[in-house]
């Protein structure tokens, strides 16, 4: 049974609840769009087999953004919390794993460590206590922007390329924020809303997230002093 009464209200879970009787999907855009964030989640799957095949912990993020993309399908498409509930913990998840992921292989453990702390820390103070109108997510990111851009730069010198998918990644999920923040404002005007560019476009950077980190591991190795994490010994 769709729940309404639980969760973000979108454009199309108006157009839903308007409408004479309820058919599924019943967020057909927002629902269908999720499509896009498995096949990125895919696709860094494949980039990691190929490039950096031992990068055993790649493995696992790419795993948790198509989690998050079925899961967030289910929860669009049927409007079930419980979907709702392992979506966002899968989208969590997958953001901390890139901050892991990518400050591992920049730093020795106890700094990538201390630096993963301060960002989770930073990031849950934000959401918690800058949010407004229950937007938690444009709360949370001058946090994602700060962190990143610290990681951007540390990686301009292991790998300019690294470097430059980075900021990418970083653009790209700003521009999904947008989307995702004015949805509701446009509802009249355009029914679909834009939360479904939200998914194509945040999934677009973490994948572009991805390509960061396997660029700066093929690229840097040779610079980094310690072993990166899932990478056998030669």
């Amino acid at each position: 049974m769709a729940q309404f009464n639980i969760g973000p209200t979108y454009c199309e879970t108006l157009s839903a609840l308007n409408a004479t009787s309820l058919t599924y999907p019943i967020e057909p855009a927002n629902a269908v769009s999720n499509g896009v964030i498995v096949l990125f989640g895919l696709a860094s799957m494949y980039m990691v087999a190929k490039r950096t095949p031992r990068a055993y912990d790649l493995y696992v993020v790419s795993a948790l953004l198509i989690a998050c993309g079925i899961g967030s399908g289910i929860w669009h498409g049927f409007r079930d919390g419980t979907a709702l509930f392992w979506e966002v913990r899968a989208g969590l998840f997958f953001l901390l794993g890139l901050a892991v992921c990518w400050a591992w292989r920049l730093w020795p453990p106890v700094v990538a460590v201390a630096f993963v702390v301060a960002f989770v820390f930073t990031f849950e103070y934000s959401r918690e206590y800058l949010s407004f109108a229950g937007q938690r997510w444009v709360a949370a990111a001058p946090a994602v922007v700060l962190f990143g851009s610290i990681l951007a730069a540390q990686t301009v010198m292991r790998s300019k390329k690294a470097a430059l998918l980075g900021l990418a990644a970083m653009g790209l999920s700003l521009t999904a924020l947008a989307f995702r923040t004015y949805d509701m404002t446009i509802c009249e005007s355009f029914p679909m809303g834009t939360h479904w560019l939200w998914h194509i476009f945040n999934s677009a950077g973490g994948f572009t997230a991805m390509l960061a980190i396997i660029t700066l591991q093929t690229q840097g190795a040779l610079k980094r002093p310690t072993q990166p994490v899932g990478e056998a010994a030669e």
